[in-house]
């Protein structure tokens, strides 16, 4: 089930326990959400984070990949977060805003692979939310 905490308006709780795999807890602030999933010791979170496009982002580094669809100048890369997490990402911009889709995870046998696929569906629907 997901927390009442409040309403992201980007993703709802239903869509993105459907990316993490199960029930998450939801944490909304002005600008961003957070979806946490915890399931035997692993933990694995889907945060979006929407700002004026004049404000940055954790972004991508040279050599990540660009995407083409996906709101304007978007990049994905890997980012480095906790240590012994693997998290991927996607920064873009739409019309004057910024966002920011970041997966992290402990869980060692999830793969950059699917988190980049998962990572990728979500800002797609972001983006065009923003649209």
């Amino acid at each position: 089930m997901a927390a009442a905490e409040g309403r992201c308006p980007w993703l709802n709780a239903a869509t993105a326990a459907g990316v993490l795999g199960g029930a998450v807890e939801v944490t909304v602030a002005p600008r961003s959400c957070e979806f946490a999933r915890q399931a035997g010791g692993r933990e694995t979170t889907l945060r979006i984070e929407v700002t004026p496009a004049a404000a940055s982002h954790d972004s991508c580094q040279s050599g990540a990949g660009q995407l083409k669809g996906i709101g304007n100048q978007a990049a994905l890369c890997s980012y480095q977060g906790k240590p012994g997490w693997t998290a991927e990402q996607v920064v873009g911009t739409v019309r004057d805003q910024a966002f920011l889709v970041r997966i992290s995870t402990n869980d060692r046998s999830a793969t950059r692979s699917t988190l980049r696929e998962k990572v990728c569906g979500i800002a797609e629907q972001v983006a065009g939310i923003l649209f």
